[in-house]
C-alpha cells in the first residue's frame, strides 16, 4: 500500500474536513497531497494551493528572522532582551538575572502567557484584542490594568521550561526594534518573498486570499462548527501598533500551504539554502539543530533553538507542532537521513496519542514506514582534543567546554552525548535514559564517559593522534 493510499485512509478514519501533507526524501523527491474540503460551505476542495493558518509552526520562522540579526551581529543569543527593547525586563522573583534571546527560543525565560480569566491582565487576555497594552505594561510590575504577577514563574530564568507564546511575540518585537521595520515586513522581505512563497503573518497580504481555508471544531453531535473562516482572518488583521509593540500574532499566525512550508523544512536539512537562496548560514542552522534544553514537561522532552526535538518510534525528528482554532499541524525533519514532512488539517475527530494527536501520529508512522531508509548510513563523529566543537558527519556540535582526554577517556554532558548520537534524552522517570537502536544507557551523573556509552550502544570509538572518532 502506498503512502498516498495510507494518508487518504487516515484522513477518512479521522473524519478530517480537509488536509494537506508534503513529504521529501533527499534533494530530488517530494510528494504533495491534498484531501477533503477547505470550506464546508459550497464544498470547496482543498488543493495544493490551499493556504492554512499553521499555528505554532510559525515560531520557526520567527526564530529564523531573529537569527538573521544574530548573523549580522546586531544582537547576540545571550544578550539581555531589556537592553534591546529599551527598558529593564526582570523576573521580580529574580531581579538580578537577565533574560536572553536564547531563553525565549528555548521556552526557559520564566515569562508565561498569564491567566485566562475575566480580567484584562496578561498576554492571554490582551492577545486577540486591539487593547493598547505595551510590552512595558505587561512585563514591568505596575498598578495598571494589564499587568499581573502571573506573567512570571517563580523559577530562575534559564532553568525551567514553560511554553510561552508571549515569548515568541517578544522575539518579533526584538526584530522591529533592531531593524526599524514591522516584523511582518521584515519577514516578507528577507524570508518569504525571496523563496517565492505566497505566505504572510497578515492574511490581508496573501495574494490568493480566496485560497485561505476555513477552520472547524468538531465533529460534535454529528457535525462540524465553523471556528474561523478565511474571510474572518482577513477582516480581523491586527492594526500596526508602534514599532516594537507588535507581539500579537507571530506565535501562531503564519498563513502558508504545506507545499510552500516544505521550503522552510528543506532549509533545515540543506544548511540554510533552498531553491538557490540562502536564508541562514550553515553555522546558524547547526545551532538550531543542537540541544539547548532537555527535561520533563507535558509535551516536550528537548529543544533546540525554537525547535522541538521528538523521539518517534526510536527515531529523532526536529521541528514543531501546531494547534489552534481546530487545526492541528506539524513540520519535522531528520537532517541526517534527509527526510521531512509537513502536515495540517482544518478540523477532524482527534484523540490523544503518545506524543501528538492520533491522526498526526498515524500519518507520521506511515511516512516512516515508507521513507525511513531500510539501511541507515554510517555516521561519524570526530573532534580534536582541546577544541570547543566537533562534527557529526558535516554538522557542527558545540561542546559545553573544550574536549579533554582524561585517563584514556572523554567525558561530556548529557546534551553533548545526545547530540553525538542524535537521540532525545528521556528524563520522565527521574533517571535520564539515553535510548539508541534498541539499547539503553542510564545516566547516573551529569558527565558521561564516552567509552561507557559507546560500549553500551555498540558504537566504535577511537582516541588517538590528538582526537576522538566515534562510528555507528
Amino acid at each position: 500500500m502506498s503512502f498516498r493510499t495510507e494518508f487518504l485512509q487516515h484522513c477518512r478514519d479521522a473524519q478530517l474536513v480537509g488536509a494537506q501533507v508534503s513529504v521529501f526524501s533527499g534533494d530530488d523527491y517530494q510528494l504533495d497531497l491534498a484531501y477533503g474540503l477547505a470550506s464546508l460551505a459550497g464544498e470547496k476542495p482543498v488543493t495544493l494551493e490551499t493556504i492554512f493558518r499553521i499555528a505554532s509552526i510559525s515560531k520557526i520562522v520567527v526564530a529564523m528572522a531573529v537569527l538573521q540579526l544574530v548573523e549580522k551581529q546586531l544582537v547576540g543569543l545571550d544578550d539581555d532582551i531589556g537592553s534591546i527593547l529599551g527598558f529593564n525586563i526582570r523576573n521580580p522573583h529574580h531581579p538580578d538575572k537577565k533574560i536572553t534571546i536564547r531563553m525565549l527560543m528555548t521556552q526557559t525565560s520564566s515569562i508565561t502567557d498569564g491567566p485566562e480569566d475575566d480580567s484584562r491582565a496578561g498576554y492571554n487576555n490582551v492577545n486577540g484584542t486591539y487593547r493598547p497594552a505595551t510590552l512595558r505594561d505587561l512585563l514591568v510590575p505596575n498598578d495598571g490594568k494589564y499587568y499581573t504577577n502571573k506573567t512570571w514563574l517563580a523559577a530562575v530564568p534559564g532553568e525551567a521550561f514553560n511554553y510561552s507564546n508571549f515569548g515568541c511575540g517578544i522575539l518579533a518585537c526584538i526584530v522591529e526594534k533592531v531593524t526599524g521595520e514591522y516584523f511582518t515586513d521584515y519577514v516578507a522581505k528577507n524570508i518569504l518573498r525571496p523563496l517565492g512563497l505566497d505566505a504572510s503573518f497578515r492574511a490581508d497580504e496573501i495574494k490568493n486570499k480566496a485560497a485561505i481555508a476555513n477552520l472547524y471544531y468538531g465533529p460534535e453531535n454529528g457535525g462540524f462548527k465553523l471556528s474561523r473562516s478565511g474571510e474572518s482572518f482577513i477582516a480581523s488583521v491586527y492594526p500596526h501598533f508602534p514599532l516594537g509593540e507588535n507581539y500579537r500574532g507571530p506565535a501562531g499566525g503564519l498563513f502558508i500551504s504545506m507545499r510552500d512550508l516544505m521550503k522552510i523544512a528543506r532549509l533545515l536539512v540543506n544548511d540554510g539554502v533552498v531553491s538557490g537562496h540562502r536564508v541562514l548560514e550553515k553555522d546558524t542552522v547547526d545551532q538550531m539543530l543542537q540541544f539547548q534544553w532537555y527535561g520533563v514537561s507535558e509535551n516536550y522532552r528537548a529543544k533546540g533553538l525554537q525547535l522541538r526535538f521528538m523521539d518517534f518510534d526510536g527515531k529523532t525528528f526536529k521541528g514543531h507542532t501546531g494547534s489552534a482554532y481546530g487545526a492541528i499541524s506539524y513540520l519535522f525533519i531528520n537532517r541526517e537521513e534527509k527526510l521531512g514532512i509537513c502536515f495540517i488539517t482544518n478540523g477532524g475527530k482527534y484523540r490523544p496519542g503518545t506524543v501528538m494527536c492520533d491522526v498526526q501520529e498515524n500519518i507520521f508512522r506511515s511516512f516512516l514506514n515508507h521513507y525511513w531508509p531500510k539501511q541507515e548510513r554510517e555516521h561519524v563523529f570526530s573532534a580534536a582534543f582541546g577544541s570547543a566543537a566537533g562534527m557529526l558527519d558535516d554538522r557542527v556540535i558545540r561542546f559545553s567546554f573544550p574536549l579533554e582526554l582524561k585517563d584514556d577517556d572523554v567525558y561530556l554532558p548529557i546534551t553533548n552525548v545526545a547530540d553525538i548520537f542524535n537521540i532525545v534524552p528521556d528524563a520522565a522517570s527521574g533517571d535520564v535514559i539515553l535510548r539508541f537502536r534498541g539499547r539503553e544507557y542510564v545516566a547516573v551523573t551529569p558527565m558521561l564517559s564516552l567509552r561507557e556509552v559507546c560500549a553500551t550502544f555498540n558504537a566504535g570509538i577511537r582516541l588517538e593522534n590528538g582526537k576522538i572518532e566515534i562510528r555507528y
